[in-house]
């Protein structure tokens, strides 16, 4: 799977419109005399992301599925005065990121780039309001920068900030339908809320756009799924157990898939006790022995 080099990807979860939660006066204060501070000394003073959510829902009949999340960087500029800051991003060196992009920063205020990789930094180490603060800088001076809005949304996520989080994705696929990075993320919110027409069509680009990580995939399952893509759905749990053959979401969602829409119950037994081998998601005990004895009873 091919990504932008500062992609920290890992897994996540109609468009609602809400107002976006700012920072009280003082919360801005500190957070200006927390930039000031990092630009002058360029210590690490920055806010930091937290990289992935896990959830878990369901799709009828009852399918399960993890939501990915994930956090877009700026694409790298091969001028000199990135050079050290995109040896930083690569080894995912922190300190020196935020000296890099300080010394970036003094020349330009506004640069995308360094704001954008302090904002991840930050997001990193949990400090979510200075994450919030550049990225809101950096939307100040490139507002049509979808990978901003992006990963506002994947800060908006990690304070539990859903209906944000769906505004700023939705925001970032209105400047850029091919963002992949927002459609995978606004995908998973759209399974998390059971709005799957919305998801598949919002992870359809993620998947277009070359996202193959299991949890992704797995949503996207479930969405086709629901939408009566049963095939197609089928088709990409395969993917998913080519990559993680245990992977207890795939299996369980697969079986019911094939044993109560395909009806392919030998194949559907089979994932089963690969399931009960490995012991499937939590609370489908009773829904495993249901399918069981579903696909036998349709053997005879």
């Amino acid at each position: 799977m091919q990504h932008n080099t500062f992609f920290m990807k890992l897994i996540l979860w109609g468009f609602c419109l809400a107002a976006m939660v700012g920072c009280s006066s003082k919360e801005k204060k500190d957070n200006d005399a927390t930039m000031n501070e990092a630009l002058r000394s360029g210590v690490n003073s920055v806010m930091d992301f937290n990289d992935s959510l896990t959830e878990t829902g369901q799709v009828k009949p009852s399918p399960r599925q993890e939501t990915p999340l994930s956090i877009a960087g700026s694409k790298a500029p091969s001028s000199s005065i990135y050079w050290n800051l995109n040896e930083a991003i690569k080894i995912q060196n922190d300190e020196m990121i935020v000296k890099e992009s300080t010394q970036i920063l003094l020349k330009n205020p506004g640069d995308l780039r360094a704001l954008n990789a302090m904002a991840v930094s930050s997001y990193r180490k949990g400090r979510y309001n200075l994450a919030r603060y550049l990225l809101n800088k950096a939307k100040q001076a490139h507002p049509n920068s979808s990978e901003v809005y992006s990963n506002l949304g994947v800060v908006d996520l990690a304070v539990d900030d859903k209906r944000s989080a769906i505004q700023n994705f939705k925001k970032a696929l209105q400047l850029n339908s091919e963002d992949a990075v927002a459609a995978a993320n606004v995908g998973s919110l759209y399974v998390r809320e059971k709005d799957y027409a919305k998801a598949r069509v919002a992870l359809e680009v993620a998947y277009r756009k070359g996202f193959r990580d299991p949890k992704t995939l797995n949503n996207y399952a479930v969405a086709l799924a629901a939408n009566g893509k049963y095939d197609k759905a089928n088709d990409i749990y395969e993917e998913v157990l080519k990559q993680q053959p245990s992977n207890k979401e795939a299996l369980f969602n697969s079986s019911v898939l094939l044993i109560e829409h395909l009806k392919k119950y030998n194949e559907g037994l089979d994932r089963l006790q690969k399931l009960k081998f490995s012991g499937g998601p939590a609370d489908s005990k009773n829904k495993i022995i249901a399918l069981e004895n579903k696909a036998k009873a349709g053997l005879k």
